[in-house]
């Protein structure tokens, strides 16, 4: 009941600030916004319809292949040529690739301007003939060197089932796109932070539940003798979804113990995320009993104008600790995407930090633009 509360009063507190960037959207209708999670929620289907990985993100499927040739851009690939990534009948390829131009002024620091490659991923599938076992990985290539994200053994077991083992990334709450996202960060679960376990999917027509067991670190090995333990459950109706998430780590450090509820729907061609997280890490305080609270929040709203076309406003919330008043920080993003052709986006984006005074560094201005290569 407590949890319910604080997010009430979370997401009240993000009231005004929703009104004045629904304003802005009126006024700024003019390119896209390509996250994944808002794509599976706009055409009603489940994560693993685009993405081998049944948990989203990294390499894509056939239909994930097609739509992104086919159906995102503004002018369609051929049909003929299409391969989706397949190299024989038994290894599929896949990339992402992002090179940014950025901008950042600061209130504190210095302002920093230039180009970065975000990042370049690699993706193997391979699937011997007749076989129920496939060997999944994503391989980090930019920046810097080559670091592993995903290295797992993928079967599947009766109807759309399945199990995972080896390094994975847990399935906890909505799988942005952004790692950058406050509920990313806070909560530690991202594309850089995969971890050593198994996971456990039962996939319907309308639900999913995951199970994983993990060791609770994102190194190669366990840092303890104890694990983490995480369930995860969504529903899909007919242009709405819900899920709730809850996570244990056993950690001999302190106990980390988190929990979200996530939804998105479908109104007038707009598309709405949103995400709570309520996050104890008795590991900060290190003293029995004691413990540092987290809240962080996310609300997502995404309009194509046209095919090709896409706008995308997110509103982030975090309180890094409930035991400090007026703490809190806010920001907003407007990000702007193009996609004219199969295999290439063109983004564009302006995201303003708002922090307290006695965190300067919190209050900055950012703006990029980017080329995504996909496939």
């Amino acid at each position: 009941m407590k949890f319910r509360v604080e997010v009430i009063a979370m997401f009240m507190h993000c009231k005004k600030i929703i009104a004045a960037g629904a304003a802005l959207l009126l006024c700024l209708l003019a390119n896209t916004a390509a996250a994944e999670p808002y794509l599976a929620v706009k055409n009603n289907v489940q994560c693993s319809a685009c993405h081998t990985n049944p948990a989203g993100g990294g390499a894509r499927t056939t239909y994930g292949a097609w739509y992104g040739t086919h159906q995102l851009p503004q002018t369609a690939g051929s049909l003929n040529l299409f391969d989706a990534g397949k190299l024989g009948e038994t290894l599929r390829i896949g990339a992402d690739l992002r090179t940014n131009y950025y901008q950042s002024d600061r209130d504190e620091g210095e302002d920093a301007r230039g180009f970065e490659t975000q990042s370049g991923q690699l993706y193997v599938v391979l699937q011997p003939k007749d076989s129920r076992f496939a060997l999944y990985i994503d391989e980090q290539i930019a920046p810097g060197g080559a670091l592993n994200r995903e290295a797992f053994i993928l079967t599947k077991l009766n109807g759309q089932h399945f199990l995972k083992a080896g390094r994975i990334m847990l399935p906890y709450g909505i799988r942005l796109e952004d790692d950058s996202a406050f509920i990313r960060q806070a909560s530690g679960f991202n594309f850089d932070t995969g971890d050593n376990g198994v996971e456990l999917g039962l996939q319907y027509t309308k639900t999913l539940f995951n199970f994983a067991i993990s060791n609770g670190s994102s190194g190669l090995n366990n840092d303890d003798k104890n694990l983490q333990f995480l369930s995860r459950a969504e529903y899909l109706g007919s242009n709405w979804r819900i899920g709730a998430t809850a996570l244990y780590n056993d950690a001999e450090a302190g106990a980390r113990t988190q929990a979200n509820v996530f939804g998105g729907f479908v109104w007038q061609g707009f598309v709405f995320l949103a995400e709570a997280d309520l996050i104890k890490d008795e590991s900060i305080e290190n003293i029995p009993g004691e413990y540092q609270q987290q809240r962080v929040g996310l609300l997502e709203v995404n309009r194509e104008i046209s095919k090709g076309y896409n706008v995308k406003l997110t509103t982030e919330f975090l309180d890094p600790d409930t035991n400090i008043d007026e703490n809190h920080r806010v920001r907003h993003s407007l990000l702007l995407e193009y996609t004219p052709f199969a295999n290439l986006q063109i983004r564009g984006g302006l995201r303003q930090g708002d922090d307290i005074p006695q965190r300067a560094t919190g209050n900055y201005l950012d703006m990029f633009a980017q080329l995504h290569f996909y496939y």
